[in-house]
């Protein structure tokens, strides 16, 4: 489970400090993933439709929402399918 994730879960309750260290961390990886992203629609390696940035949040959100469900679950398999699924959509595989 990933740390920042389980700290976004409880946001409403965390100081401000960690607030604002929970944020950082959830925009650097979406600009970092927007890069990704923009570099590959650039190399025609990806595709997806609309701004990499909404595509990028999409991504993060999904991710994060399928480690819940397989937590909750006990099953890892069902965060693997789902990464999975994610990524042959911006492969064009799907």
């Amino acid at each position: 489970m990933c740390l920042c994730g389980m700290l976004a879960a409880e946001y409403q309750t965390l100081p401000t400090p960690i607030r604002v260290a929970v944020v950082a961390f959830l925009d650097e990886n979406e600009d970092w993933l927007e890069g990704v992203l923009e570099q590959g629609r650039s190399d025609r390696s990806l595709q997806f439709d609309g701004p990499a940035r909404e595509t990028a949040r999409s991504i993060l959100s999904g991710l994060q929402g399928a480690m819940l469900v397989a937590r909750s679950h006990g099953e890892v398999e069902s965060f693997q399918t789902a990464a999975r699924l994610l990524l042959r959509g911006l492969a064009g595989t799907v």
